[in-house]
């Protein structure tokens, strides 16, 4: 919204400069106002630092007598800890799960893409925009509602997962994708149809587009997080941003291709091929259950067999 006002009202470069300085300002301000750590800024620490040693005897003597006990059960060696390389070959990259949910966030990303790359040029050739400037107004709303609808599908999955009776955490995240995903397919194809007339509908088109776009966009990666060990989040979210950025990089070219030889309706097919592409590696995943789960279920057979 901001950039197109700026680049109609003032000229294209202002298109630019204006998003541009408003984040600086903002990148300004958190660097000088966002502390490093919770003690910094007046709050207790996450870990307790006196959780090593008790302040009085009695307590000092439980935990060595507690840590004597473990060191008993423990093997002569302890295990090394792993290398990057383990971690993400191991648990990241031989997990087929993980590699379905990067598949899923590759044609998410090619429907991102895809809508803020190209919807500013269809409302020009196609739903009445007189300039650049215009059509970056109404196609304004996809933003905003990505910002409500990703801070929705994270509520959402949350008080899902609250009010089940059980399952896999994981698998009910992804229920709320594959929900959102079909929400996509559903207004892009409501979108396509709204007459050129109707400029309202067509930002509110948009808008429900963003709302359904960016909660797959946000719950792929706290899936991705969920399903591998503390160990392994970093290398898992790494991958699956870079499979991400890959489905990016195809929406421009592909995208481009596409829409010069085949028209807008190849357009709009293509991104709902993506959103049953989506749709289908999803299906398989609607029962996963998350590390923390997973350890659970294996300390209660342990404790079975004992």
């Amino acid at each position: 919204l901001l950039a197109g006002s700026a680049a109609s009202s003032l000229g294209w470069k202002w298109g630019m400069w204006a998003p541009g300085m408003i984040g600086m300002v903002v990148g300004c301000i958190l660097v000088l106002g966002v502390k490093d750590k919770p003690e910094t800024a007046g709050f207790d620490p996450v870990e307790d630092p006196t959780a090593g040693g008790g302040s009085d005897g009695a307590t000092s003597e439980t935990e060595a007598e507690q840590v004597a006990e473990e060191e008993e059960e423990l093997p002569a060696e302890a295990p090394q800890k792993e290398s990057i390389r383990q971690i993400l070959f191991d648990n990241v990259l031989k997990n087929p799960f993980i590699w379905g949910m990067a598949l899923t966030y590759f044609f998410v990303y090619v429907i991102r893409q895809g809508v803020t790359s190209w919807f500013v040029f269809y409302m020009l050739q196609e739903k009445g925009a007189l300039d650049a400037g215009v059509a970056a107004q109404r196609v304004s709303g996809l933003e905003l509602g990505g910002l409500v609808g990703s801070l929705l599908a994270g509520r959402l999955s949350d008080m899902y997962i609250a009010r089940s009776d059980g399952g896999g955490i994981v698998g009910k995240r992804v229920q709320v994708v594959i929900a959102y995903t079909i929400g996509v397919a559903c207004m892009l194809l409501a979108f396509r149809g709204v007459p050129a007339q109707w400029v309202s509908a067509q930002w509110l088109c948009i808008f429900m587009i963003g709302f359904f776009l960016y909660g797959p966009q946000m719950l792929i990666g706290l899936c991705g997080a969920e399903l591998v060990g503390p160990a392994s989040v970093g290398a898992s979210e790494g991958f699956l941003g870079w499979i991400a950025y890959l489905g990016a990089a195809n929406a421009g070219v592909p995208l481009s291709i596409i829409v010069r030889d085949y028209g807008w309706n190849a357009y709009f097919t293509t991104l709902l091929c993506a959103c049953a592409g989506a749709l289908l590696l999803l299906a398989p995943m609607t029962n996963l259950k998350s590390y923390v789960q997973r350890k659970e279920l294996e300390n209660k057979k342990k404790m079975k067999m004992k």
